[in-house]
């Protein structure tokens, strides 16, 4: 579809079924409709990112890949999502907009554990988020997949109709809020996921060498954490040494299990540094 076409009385009749759906079950569907009208996408899966609390899929649909609610979401939300560019842009503080995984994503993300361990499984080449803060607290990803690299022109189309996308995504999910969520917004469990990535080492590290440990998970290199912290990459490269040494760890990969093995001792309840304990039992 060129540009002339989303002009076309065909995209228009799209854009009014979407209206017509809004406070609908359908909603997402005639979403998703309209959307592939500009490139072809084989998944989609919304999520609700609150600031302080769990994220949860409030819709997922994959009639033709591995991308389904009960395999990768599911591992997604219990626990990959830390380290997904998408929710950390949310967390940030991205304005509303159409963002592509390279508009985000760490300079090398192909290399990061989130990658390697999780992310090439879901079989997507390309993938794009409609990113739709809702307040200060409660934001809207509407994330489509693609397992064929999308053209320029398609990115260019999808990102053209942004406004009308967080507009229509913000009526229909508008009136969410703590009390909608069930207590979901405020739980216990997701103040603790959330602070193990922030407290991750904290209790064996320096300050910023958990900053490093951070964005190593996330896929950041040295030349990027280097201009990220405004410090040198030897520098970058000593602390990553001193970090991996008091980690008794060697690799990046290392670093990565153990992060995903203390948040399981994490979601038994602590509230520190879930490191800590989770060295004291092994």
């Amino acid at each position: 579809m060129s540009n002339a076409q989303l002009n076309s009385p065909d995209w228009y009749a799209q854009m009014a079924r979407v209206v017509d759906a809004i406070g609908t079950p359908g909603f997402v569907e005639a979403l998703f409709a309209a959307l592939n009208q500009l490139a072809a996408c084989q998944a989609i899966t919304v999520f609700l990112y609150p600031r302080k609390g769990l994220p949860s899929a409030l819709f997922a649909k994959d009639d033709e890949g591995p991308w389904l609610p009960e395999g990768n979401v599911q591992k997604y939300l219990e626990g990959y999502y830390l380290l997904c560019p998408f929710y950390r842009a949310c967390m940030d503080g991205v304005p509303a907009g159409c963002y592509r995984l390279s508009d985000v994503a760490p300079d090398h993300f192909k290399r990061s554990e989130y990658y390697t361990s999780f992310y090439q499984h879901a079989h997507l080449e390309d993938e794009l988020n409609y990113l739709v803060p809702l307040d200060a607290q409660l934001t809207i990803a509407v994330a489509l997949g693609s397992t064929r690299r999308l053209g320029s022109r398609q990115v260019a189309e999808l990102k053209c109709v942004a406004a009308w996308v967080v507009a229509v995504v913000r009526r229909h999910w508008g009136q969410l809020d703590a009390e909608a969520l069930g207590g979901r917004f405020e739980s216990a469990l997701g103040r603790q996921i959330n602070a193990a990535l922030n407290n991750f080492g904290s209790s064996l590290l320096t300050e910023r060498e958990c900053h490093i440990a951070q964005y190593l998970l996330r896929g950041h290199s040295t030349r990027s954490l280097a201009e990220r912290l405004g410090i040198s990459e030897d520098t970058v490269k000593t602390h990553r040494k001193n970090l991996y040494a008091k980690l008794d760890i060697a690799t990046q990969a290392e670093l990565f299990s153990l992060f995903i093995a203390s948040l399981a001792q994490a979601q038994e309840g602590l509230s520190k540094d879930p490191l800590e304990s989770y060295l004291r039992r092994r």
